[in-house]
């Protein structure tokens, strides 16, 4: 048995395979909506825990390891603060994020 794919699905594969995880991350931001490729690169903090499971305030609030990040070119432009939770031994247990758009946020 064979399968037939259309030239349609094979140009929308094309296209997105050309965004990658960046685009895929602003299109999360602008459109709400998440996708398994986003788990590789959530907003743009590639966080351990995907999707995050604790609020950025708790995280910030316990011992923990910080950063900044920032995605967007056309269109919207976001930095996010990034935060891994840790336990007293060191271990990873929580992850969490929060971004603010700087500029082109209609």
């Amino acid at each position: 048995m064979t399968t037939s794919t259309s030239k349609t699905t094979v140009r929308r594969r094309g296209v997105l395979r050309g965004i990658g995880a960046g685009g895929l991350a602003a299109a999360v931001a602008v459109f709400a909506k998440g996708s398994p490729a986003q788990a590789a690169n959530w907003e743009c903090c590639n966080l351990v825990y995907v999707p995050p499971n604790v609020s950025l305030s708790n995280c910030l609030a316990s011992n923990h390891y910080v950063w900044t990040c920032t995605f967007g070119t056309v269109g919207p432009y976001y930095r996010c603060q990034c935060c891994e939770k840790k336990n007293s031994s060191g271990t990873t247990i929580g992850s969490a994020s929060g971004c603010t758009c700087l500029s082109n946020c209609g």
